[in-house]
């Protein structure tokens, strides 16, 4: 790829794309079937997302080809980032359905960002992530909370805990290919969470970051977007 890799790709709202090319995609990236089982996005669970929470939503497409290589997957809660978060993710997003997504909550959940392997490095991920700050921002909302995968964890898990190992993330000694890359976009980490997902390389721990919205206005009200209630087609 050229230096102009970065313009030739589009940000856009994930309803613009199939439901079964991002199903695809994710299945590409984790290498295998986009099953409940294996906790993989399934097209109709793409689908009820852009139902329930459309802002949320976001696709990187490749503008030359149409090919879709990156995506985000976002809700709102209530959830209080003060408090522990030891939820698994899985059962946290309902089953990969967001039928936990609160239409009032003040918080965004960060559910999955993923981008194709060789588009990394390229800003694609960073962009995604804007998308997301501008819609917080647009909505008034506190800030984001997610569950960092510490990707890079398991290659020293043996000889480093959990804690001091992200203690060395944070303090720049080490760098970690998910959570560096977060901790430069201004989260913080607020605390750890066992059993967090299925993935291995982080040896399933997941580690709770805020991004608190420095425009979050408290005395604003800003309009709330609730879907029509309708329950998710399971197949």
């Amino acid at each position: 790829m050229n230096n102009d890799s970065e313009r030739s790709i589009s940000i856009v709202p994930s309803s613009a794309v199939q439901p079964e090319a991002l199903a695809a995609l994710m299945g590409e990236i984790f290498e295998c079937e986009p099953t409940a089982e294996n906790e993989i996005f399934t097209p109709a669970m793409f689908r009820y997302h852009q139902h329930v929470f459309p802002e949320g939503q976001f696709a990187a497409v490749e503008r030359a080809t149409g090919r879709v290589v990156g995506f985000t997957v976002s809700m709102r809660t209530s959830h209080d980032p003060r408090q522990p978060h030891l939820e698994r993710w899985w059962q946290a997003i309902g089953n990969g359905w967001l039928t936990t997504h609160d239409p009032r909550g003040e918080w965004m959940y960060g559910v999955e960002t993923d981008v194709l392997a060789e588009y990394r490095s390229l800003g694609i991920g960073s962009r995604l992530m804007e998308a997301r700050f501008n819609v917080l921002r647009r909505l008034n909302l506190r800030g984001m909370i997610a569950g960092s995968l510490i990707m890079d964890y398991g290659a020293v898990a043996d000889e480093l805990s959990v804690e001091d190992y992200v203690q060395d993330v944070v303090a720049g000694r080490r760098f970690d290919t998910n959570l560096s890359k977060q901790l430069r976009k201004g989260f913080q980490v607020r605390g750890f969470i066992p059993n967090y997902v299925l993935d291995e390389s982080s040896r399933r721990w997941g580690v709770l970051i805020v991004w608190e919205n420095p425009d979050y206005r408290p005395d604003t009200r800003v309009p709330r977007y609730i879907p029509e209630r309708r329950q998710p087609v399971y197949r």
